[in-house]
């Protein structure tokens, strides 16, 4: 019976995952189809060929982004492993959210506390992901006046393995209670558009690094904590 259930569980799962990835894909698809009804004649519009141009740039970023989440899913393990320094994984990131939702100013701020250096191995590009995900969700928590900060700190827990712990906050509304528990289900958001994948997304990429993701409290500001492990000598 507990088979039987847990199959239904994920079927219900993948039935509800093919409705909203119909549902964004086609949602992508809208302004293409639109500008190709009208390309033939109006293609010499200089207004027109700098609307198509928007259309599709827009269209591929979203769908492009919601493969990479699909991928991110997909995966058990980690498939690549390189040596990364934390800060510069998180300006990646930032540049990487930013494609996703433009700011007009550079808004952010990293402290890490006085830490050393610490520099993290695993899937560079999964990882960048994970945290443009969270600083993505940060950007779009105010996008009238965005401010994200950045913090870390490194901790040894009652075993002596030595951690990380990577807190973006968030000038916004903050997480309501359901929120905070919520977020980082797979389809739960607050807003209107998106899927609302992209902290489950973030929190299955860095599980499979050994890692948790946690919302620390509801209320503002609004904080996602990202937790992986190191190794003795701090270079994971």
């Amino acid at each position: 019976l507990r088979k039987l259930e847990s199959e239904a569980s994920n079927l219900r799962l993948v039935r509800s995952m093919a409705d909203r990835i119909a549902h964004e894909v086609g949602n992508a698809m809208v302004p293409i189809s639109t500008h190709q009804q009208l390309l033939a004649e109006r293609f010499k519009d200089q207004e027109f060929r700098a609307s198509l141009d928007h259309a599709m740039s827009e269209s591929v970023k979203r769908v492009s982004r919601l493969i990479s989440q699909m991928r991110y899913l997909a995966r058990d393990a980690v498939l690549n492993r390189e040596a990364v320094p934390l800060t510069q994984l998180v300006d990646e990131a930032y540049r990487e959210a930013q494609k996703f939702q433009p700011v007009k100013s550079h808004k952010l701020s990293y402290d890490d506390n006085g830490n050393h250096p610490v520099i993290l191995t695993g899937d560079r590009q999964a990882l960048r992901h994970a945290l443009a995900e969270v600083l993505l969700n940060a950007i779009q928590a105010n996008t009238a006046d965005p401010k994200v900060a950045v913090r870390t700190q490194t901790e040894n827990d009652s075993r002596g393995t030595e951690w990380v712990h990577i807190e973006v906050v968030d000038n916004g509304a903050g997480f309501s209670t359901e929120a905070a528990q919520k977020a980082p289900s797979p389809f739960f958001t607050t807003r209107t558009v998106g899927l609302g994948l992209g902290l489950c997304v973030t929190r299955k990429i860095v599980e499979t690094h050994l890692g948790h993701l946690t919302i620390p409290a509801a209320g503002k500001p609004g904080t996602v904590r990202i937790s992986l492990p190191l190794a003795p000598d701090g270079n994971n």
